[in-house]
């Protein structure tokens, strides 16, 4: 398979990575976390335009108390915005779009992902509404103005809920349908023509238990999507969250946080990969693939260890090959905020091993 474009994600960035460690080895301690003030904050997803990083995250107004930060609270998320030249320090934004009324996305807003396309910038999300929920677009000419896409360009269902027509595709030859659940995430090259989308999603028929499980969608034009396969079932998750597609040296890797039914995963350990055993939910993984348009086993499968409360890894590629990685960060006493970037080293086994950046050798 061959790559047709670079986006300005790829764009050599050498100086970034300088800067990044030049920042943190001339500080006296580490600095400090960013956190949009007053706010709590999830998922993430980042883009490159020229020398400076955008990063887009799910936000909550920490007003609506601790009581209401997980629900009842639809019409406060929306996505927040913040810039930077370093990846260690931010520069607050604001919010860069929400839920409105009147719209098919009328509800809130969740995780999506953003690509440069034919002169524009390209922000895949998940749109929930009163009225179905759905994949939404919005275009922008500079990372600050949005505007959203009257409608969505293809149906999700809820977690829980059986809702819209499902899609069909074969898993070890047989056939199973399937619904998107949430987070797309647009690989940002064309891939012999096509660009590919990854979705959470979840198998029907099957306990909601082991139903998570990663799909592709693809489209000519960004706009007209068609399913092509489910990619990876190991069929312990629940949910398959925030997916991630990029590729080194190579390889491919697909990474996701892994959402468990704990009391369910201790009462089946047989269903568990050996790997997985022990580990609580809300874990990072990586499959490493040869080809992604091929199904990812288990035998591909790898746990991230991320920094403490380090959850929704993203991994930034660069040209250069020293990519950097990015959490969200949740802790009981400070609240959530963004990571500081670690240096990710490649194993030969397919695994990622992140690194300090004050302290780590270049990849090989």
């Amino acid at each position: 398979m061959g790559t047709e474009s670079r986006p300005h994600f790829f764009i050599a960035a050498k100086m970034v990575a300088a800067l990044m460690m030049a920042g943190l080895a001339s500080a006296a301690e580490p600095p400090p976390l960013f956190q949009p003030p007053g706010m709590w904050i999830w998922d993430n997803w980042f883009v490159q335009d020229g020398g400076r990083w955008h990063a887009f995250y799910l936000a909550l107004p920490q007003a609506v108390g601790p009581g209401r930060r997980w629900k009842d609270n639809d019409p406060y998320k929306h996505v927040g915005h913040a810039v930077s030249t370093d990846l260690i320090h931010w520069q607050d934004r604001g919010p860069a779009l929400c839920a409105l009324p009147g719209t098919w996305n009328d509800r809130h807003i969740a995780t999506g992902s953003i690509l440069h396309h034919d002169g524009r910038w390209w922000m895949f999300f998940t749109g929930r509404g009163r009225q179905g929920d759905g994949v939404g677009l919005a275009v922008s000419d500079d990372l600050m103005a949005w505007k959203t896409q009257p409608r969505p360009l293809f149906p999700l269902a809820d977690t829980f809920a059986k809702q819209g027509k499902p899609f069909e595709s074969a898993w070890e030859g047989q056939a199973h349908q399937w619904v998107g659940i949430s987070d797309p995430y647009v690989y940002p090259e064309l891939v012999d023509g096509w660009f590919y989308l990854v979705l959470c999603s979840r198998v029907l028929n099957v306990p909601l238990e082991e139903s998570g499980c990663l799909t592709l969608m693809r489209a000519r034009d960004l706009h007209h999507w068609e399913p092509a396969g489910i990619m990876a079932w190991p069929r312990c998750f629940e949910r398959m969250e925030t997916p991630q597609l990029w590729r080194h040296e190579g390889r491919w890797h697909l990474s996701f946080g892994g959402v468990l039914n704990e009391p369910w995963a201790a009462q089946h350990p047989e269903a568990m990969p050996a790997l997985m055993r022990g580990l609580h939910t809300h874990q990072n993984y990586v499959f490493t693939l040869a080809d992604f348009l091929q199904p990812a086993g288990v035998a591909e499968l790898h746990h991230i260890v991320g920094p403490k409360g380090g959850y929704i890894m993203k991994v930034l590629p660069m040209a250069d090959g020293l990519d950097a990685a990015l959490f969200t960060i949740n802790d009981a006493k400070r609240g959530t905020s963004l990571s500081l970037p670690s240096r990710v080293h490649y194993q030969p086994d397919g695994g990622l091993e992140l690194l300090p950046l004050d302290n780590a050798a270049p990849s090989p």
